[in-house]
């Protein structure tokens, strides 16, 4: 009868907590990532002397990221190279306008080329889409 329980009890563990994957990885690797890029925002508002944990109300944050260069050391102590954010905004489609026309702006004004202005924070929830390819390759160079 034990020896049933036990059986029962790791079939139902294996039901419950299933590894669950997207095209790209397990959602816990991508959900990582997605927190690493918020640090290294955050990291690069610190670089500009500002505290996007301390801007008031309804808020944004955009970078212009080159996928291709991203690697661990860049998610380690990198920063972007040109930004956008917004806050005490109305809406939150308001807020990721204003942020992502900063960003287009700073890339535009130290011509940048090869990195795309994306949205990495809607107030303070991570919103950037990590493409399949980075995690991919983040995880072949493991």
């Amino acid at each position: 009868m034990m020896y049933h329980i036990k059986q029962l009890l790791i079939v139902l563990l294996a039901i419950a907590t299933p590894i669950i994957h997207t095209n790209g990885g397990t959602i816990e690797t991508r959900t990582a990532l997605e927190l690493q890029l918020s640090d290294v925002f955050r990291r690069t508002m610190k670089h500009w002397r500002y505290s996007y944990n301390s801007l008031d109300g309804r808020k944004a944050g955009s970078a212009c990221i080159h996928w291709e260069q991203i690697d661990q050391g860049f998610l380690d102590d990198g920063i972007f190279e040109a930004i956008g954010f917004s806050y005490s905004m109305a809406k939150e489609d308001g807020a990721i306008r204003v942020a992502t026309q900063g960003c287009d702006e700073m890339a535009r004004h130290y011509e940048l080329t090869g990195c795309t202005c994306e949205i990495v924070l809607v107030d303070d929830k991570t919103q950037v889409e990590i493409p399949d390819s980075l995690i991919t390759r983040l995880q072949i160079g493991q």
